[in-house]
């Protein structure tokens, strides 16, 4: 009878993805290469709620995240949680339920998943995975210039060069002091001149312009938000402005401007690195130095990752104040970023067998045998498949040489009632029968015969 039952699409919904095993490993691998630099700094990986209280990302994060980019739902009593859109905020009430017991500064990393409602596009899903790293509890610009080298240190890792990305970098004090000292922005409109500046390389010049003048209709501050943005160095940007006054020279964002720039020559990344002064990022929370890492070649120029210092986030948990400096990497961005030049190995999609055993079966009669020899090879911690379709010994050997297994064991009746294996090295398909109780050392000693024979190639 024909089944009249609707079919439900196999597609997964917009904005997610199905992840094969293929692209685990991949995604496995990527994320290994970068713990490996974090743990290399004595970072330490955390992990909080999916869910948290709305008012926590209200209170902090920018409003077009919250209320527009953002997955909600309600419970049984009509309390609104969100599903975490990034992990900072967690972080922050994570640190300041622990304040007094945690030794600083605190080192910690997570690898979350993360939901935003927005619209998909190339290395942008609604569900994503996201490499965090955060230093809290230390004040100086040497926790901004670890994190640089943190970051530049993941990259090359991969094989990435200078010519291949470039770190961005401004302070929100560098910017509130040109809206102060030289533009005479007042205070409550910073806010703004963060939101402009954000959107600068998001959209066009003509465009751009267009939205400086409908958003602050004064002449000399339009003019000055438009050098912010084509200036490409900081004695670029100077030079624009006449009559600067002292207070500039003095104030709190460009020392901190300047004095990072001689730490990053001292630290010998100037090659990595570029003062950008339209850089600002688009959250709330940042409140002194901000970066963003670029691709800077002609196939892909946007940013790859970026992060920032916020001096009082945990101010929505406790009166403590602890200042913190992190970065937020989506997995999926940064991939894409690999293979654009090239640096995912093709090894790295495929899955690996030549440290598994095959075990193939002549028939379904000796498969309770077949299952303990398999237990005996797991226990020495040594992968194992059983074959239980019992189809030939010449398809399941096939299959095994497919798969690139180098060692295979073959059991019949005979052998089941002998206690015995015959054990087959695919590499010269050399094979001898033995005792299950010296299975183990003959798994090893082919192993090695094959480890000699590949030194001896090399």
């Amino acid at each position: 009878m024909k089944d009249n039952q609707k079919k439900f699409s196999r597609l997964p919904l917009k904005g997610m993805k199905d992840f094969y095993p293929s692209d685990i490993r991949k995604i496995n691998w990527i994320i290994e290469q970068i713990r490996d630099i974090v743990e290399l700094y004595s970072y330490e990986e955390f992990l909080g709620p999916l869910l948290e209280p709305i008012e926590i990302y209200a209170a902090k994060s920018s409003e077009e995240l919250v209320y527009e980019q953002s997955y909600y739902i309600e419970d049984k009593k009509g309390r609104k949680f969100i599903l975490r859109p990034e992990i900072t905020p967690t972080l922050a009430r994570m640190i300041a339920r622990k304040s007094q017991e945690l030794k600083k500064p605190i080192r910690w990393y997570a690898i979350p998943t993360c939901y935003r409602y927005e619209a998909p596009q190339k290395g942008r899903r609604r569900e994503f995975l996201q490499f965090n790293a955060d230093i809290l509890g230390e004040d100086s610009l040497y926790a901004e210039l670890e994190i640089f080298k943190v970051s530049i240190e993941i990259l090359t890792s991969f094989g990435a060069t200078a010519k291949q990305f470039q770190v961005y970098y401004n302070s929100r004090r560098f910017i509130d002091a040109i809206s102060k000292y030289i533009l005479n922005i007042p205070e409550n409109k910073l806010a703004l001149v963060y939101k402009v500046l954000d959107k600068s390389d998001k959209i066009d010049g003509t465009e751009f312009e267009k939205y400086v003048i409908d958003s602050f209709q004064d002449e000399y501050v339009v003019q000055g938000i438009l050098k912010l943005k084509e200036a490409k160095s900081l004695e670029d940007l100077l030079k624009k402005f006449d009559n600067i006054p002292k207070e500039f020279y003095d104030s709190e964002g460009y020392t901190e401007i300047t004095e990072l720039g001689k730490l990053i020559k001292e630290a010998e990344i100037s090659d990595y690195c570029c003062f950008t002064p339209n850089i600002v990022r688009g959250l709330d929370y940042y409140t002194g130095v901000v970066y963003e890492v670029f691709d800077t070649g002609k196939e892909n120029v946007r940013a790859i990752f970026g992060g920032g210092r916020y001096d009082d986030l945990l101010s929505l948990f406790s009166d403590e104040r602890v200042s913190g400096i992190g970065f937020g990497m989506g997995v999926l961005m940064l991939s894409l970023f690999l293979k654009t030049y090239k640096l995912i190995p093709d090894f790295v999609g495929e899955n690996d067998y030549s440290d598994t055993i095959y075990v193939a079966s002549i028939n379904e009669k000796v498969a309770n045998y077949a299952i303990r020899i398999a237990d005996l090879i797991r226990e020495e911690e040594i992968p194992c498949i059983i074959d239980y379709r019992f189809k030939s010994l010449k398809s399941q050997l096939s299959k095994a040489s497919e798969m690139g297994v180098l060692i295979s064991i073959i059991i019949g009746p005979n052998e089941m009632e002998q206690n015995q294996v015959s054990i087959r090295n695919m590499t010269t398909n050399e094979q001898k029968t033995t005792d299950i109780g010296k299975l183990i050392d003959e798994i090893y000693k082919i192993f090695d015969e094959l480890e000699d024979a590949d030194d001896f190639n090399d």
